[in-house]
């Protein structure tokens, strides 16, 4: 049987089979429309061919296609050639596919794309549920909302809820602020612009510096949440590890304000910065054009640095419940500290080492030049002690401050990208 043109006599032929195709679906599959409907048993089943601008339906859902075969008994249609599925407000298209009646489902592949008000979804193949509101992609998958980019190799994404769950090698980016997010398994939402990956999650920012030099933050840590709305958020949870140029830090919680250039760190945080060490209940990074502008430390405040190169064993040392570091020019410039404040710096006659200087205050201000103390100056309950040299070369360990401790786990970044440990 052949026809061309043909609205009313398609109605008829599908008439004929109606009896079927409702014992299997409440609202059964019409065709609109076809240049050539061919009428045809295919391996002992009922099929219908159908050729040229092909039009069908089914509920609320309208189908496009170039050419199609209908498997009468299955309520299936094949789908070829710009193929469009749409309900509402969304539209699927592919190169191919095949619709499941009874699942009210479309399955494609050729460069598939599922658009809806909110996003642009991309991949090699692709499932679309429209009773259930739901897409799953594979292979190459993008998508594309508002505020960032997803990559990855599996995605599903739920259209009412506005979320998608993407899994296996994973890239968030987001072009505002030239942050990428990385991991292998991601919930997403659009609609409140929150990202959390889970698996593996890594962040890397860059930024182009005032000189031309590339400047790159990483952070790594078991938990990654996003906030690209207007606060800008990044919050790292559990075994933080942070790099950027001569900046190092470890801890368990960590909080990245993007546009206001601050990171929060706390539970047991650890910062490094060129041969510094600094450590605290809680420490504030203030960033300005990617480069440390100030640190704020809080509570059990400890800050440590090499005295000379040549005595590795001995530290020059501050402690105090409150500490502010200011930098200038990427070098220390002054710290001061507040509360219990104790100095403890090594002296030096020229190369030989010349015993160490104790001295405790309310309040402790050092100043720097080139990165090396140049003046310090205590006020407010000032007590000092000199231990000579003669004592201290017997053991120099026993003069330390309480609660001092070197670090060796500082964080490194390798040429290649893969971080290591510092040892």
């Amino acid at each position: 049987m052949r026809t061309k043109h043909l609205i009313p006599v398609a109605l008829v032929v599908l008439g004929m089979f109606s009896g079927v195709v409702r014992a299997q679906s409440k609202s059964p599959i019409m065709l609109d429309f076809a240049d050539e409907f061919i009428g045809k048993r295919l391996n002992g089943e009922d099929v219908q061919e159908l050729n040229g601008h092909v039009r069908m339906r089914q509920g609320n859902v309208r189908v496009w296609c170039d050419k199609a075969i209908r498997f009468l008994a299955r309520d299936e249609v094949e789908l070829m050639g710009n193929v469009k599925v749409v309900r509402d407000t969304v539209t699927l298209t592919a190169k191919h596919g095949r619709w499941y009646g009874n699942d009210r489902k479309a399955v494609c592949d050729g460069g598939v794309q599922l658009t809806t008000t909110h996003i642009v979804l991309t991949a090699d193949l692709g499932d679309y549920y429209t009773e259930e509101n739901k897409a799953i992609f594979h292979n190459h998958v993008c998508v594309k909302d508002e505020s960032s980019t997803i990559y990855c190799d599996e995605l599903t994404y739920y259209e009412k809820r506005r979320e998608s769950i993407a899994v296996k090698n994973v890239r968030v980016l987001n072009p505002s602020n030239n942050l990428t997010l990385y991991g292998d398994h991601l919930v997403h939402s659009d609609s409140l612009q929150y990202s959390k990956m889970t698996k593996q999650p890594y962040v890397r920012q860059i930024d182009t510096a005032s000189n031309g030099d590339i400047d790159t933050l990483e952070v790594r840590s078991i938990v990654m949440e996003s906030y690209n709305d207007s606060t800008g958020r990044l919050f790292a949870t559990d075994s933080v590890q942070i790099v950027r140029g001569q900046l190092a830090a470890r801890c368990e919680l960590a909080k990245y304000y993007r546009p206001r250039g601050v990171m929060d760190l706390n539970k047991e945080p650890v910062v490094w910065y060129d041969d510094n060490q600094l450590t605290g209940d809680s420490i504030s990074l203030f960033l300005e054009k990617g480069k440390l502008n100030k640190a704020y430390v809080r509570g059990r405040a400890f800050a440590v640095s090499p005295s000379d190169s040549l005595f590795p064993l001995r530290r020059n040392q501050l402690s105090g419940q409150r500490m502010v570091f200011s930098f200038a020019d990427s070098k220390l410039h002054r710290v001061d500290v507040e509360q219990n404040a104790i100095s403890l710096y090594f002296m030096y006659d020229g190369k030989e080492p010349n015993g160490v200087n104790r001295t405790t205050g309310d309040f402790i201000v050092m100043t720097f030049a080139d990165g090396k103390p140049e003046v310090i100056r205590v006020r407010k309950g000032v007590e000092g002690s000199y231990f000579p040299e003669e004592l201290v070369g017997k053991d120099q360990r026993k003069y330390n401050l309480d609660g001092f401790r070197l670090r060796t786990n500082r964080p490194q970044r390798r040429m290649n990208g893969l971080w290591k440990l510092k040892t």
